[in-house]
């Protein structure tokens, strides 16, 4: 079991499983969602660099038949970021009225090294760009616009992972009132106020 006092970053890996939709528009013949999200394991990040650009891949089942609706679809393996400097953006996103997990799309598909693949015949065309848990991360996406945000409702042993990460690591300035100090106030009704402000009211 991790320990979340002793660990400040987290890697919460994950399986995404995408499907490819053919669409009737005049512009494009498929879109991508995301058909379910899948909690795997949760390791220390330290030393670790965030996990971005994974390739999604066609799901591979041998009793799977050419012919059968689950060829169109695709999986991705991935890990969470969990910092605690992201920490308000977590929090923020458990308060809000959707708490959701973002996966970021982007377009073109990633290849190891020394492969070729035709993306006509595989009909892969895009690529996960990252996996987040904080709006605050996300917003420079979508105010970038070139890639697509897709949003999966935040529940199960990853909302409860969240929820204790950020009771940890969290913790929000208390607001504190400023106090006047009234001997000052006192002592600068007795001087008349401040002259400086009179002179300048009368010029």
């Amino acid at each position: 079991m991790i320990n979340l006092e002793d660990n400040k970053h987290l890697l919460y890996a994950v399986r995404i499983i995408f499907e490819k939709k053919e669409i009737d528009n005049l512009w494009e013949n498929h879109q991508w969602v995301v058909n379910d999200l899948i909690p795997l394991n949760v390791t220390s990040g330290e030393g670790h660099p965030p996990i971005n650009d994974v390739r999604i891949r066609p799901l591979v089942n041998d009793t799977i038949s050419k012919g059968d609706e689950n060829k169109n679809l695709y999986v991705a393996d991935a890990s969470i970021d969990l910092h605690r400097a992201e920490a308000e953006g977590y929090a923020e996103n458990l308060q809000s009225s959707d708490p959701s997990i973002y996966i970021v799309l982007r377009d073109g598909d990633l290849l190891d090294d020394n492969e070729e693949v035709d993306n006509e015949n595989n009909g892969i065309d895009i690529h996960l760009a990252e996996v987040s848990l904080s709006p605050y991360n996300i917003q420079d996406y979508e105010d970038c616009g070139e890639d697509k945000v897709e949003k999966v409702p935040l529940y199960g042993p990853i909302a409860e992972l969240l929820n204790k990460f950020v009771g940890v690591h969290f913790h929000p300035e208390e607001f504190k009132k400023r106090k006047r100090d009234k001997k000052n106030i006192d002592e600068n009704i007795r001087r008349g106020g401040d002259q400086r402000l009179k002179k300048n009211y009368y010029n």
